[in-house]
């Protein structure tokens, strides 16, 4: 995943509870794998993707830019999984032209 000045997110420990659940994370002060990096120990714990449930339905939240030109293509699948566990789901999508 790429990081340049992304979010992160900090859950609560009941979190889980209410039902959000941590999807991608930092799990070392030291999360570093190529290029440079200042300051990489205060990521150490944070969130960068969340799953929540929002009434019926789902909502992910994602720190970085997952569609951003220069992103790796590994962090497409959060962007297409998104779409297609919406998708199976049978909820139509609806919007103002098809009312």
């Amino acid at each position: 995943m790429f990081y340049d000045n992304s979010p992160v997110f900090e859950l609560k420990p009941d979190a889980v509870l209410k039902g959000v659940r941590p999807v991608a994370w930092f799990d070392s002060p030291t999360p570093l794998r190529s290029g440079w990096a200042y300051g990489q120990g205060y990521l150490d714990g944070g969130v960068q993707v969340v799953d929540a449930s929002v009434g019926a339905g789902k909502l992910y939240l994602f720190g970085p830019e997952i569609t951003f030109r220069a992103q790796p293509h590994g962090t497409f699948k959060f962007l297409f999984n998104g779409i297609y566990l919406a998708a199976r789901k049978g909820t139509p999508a609806t919007s103002a032209a098809s009312r």
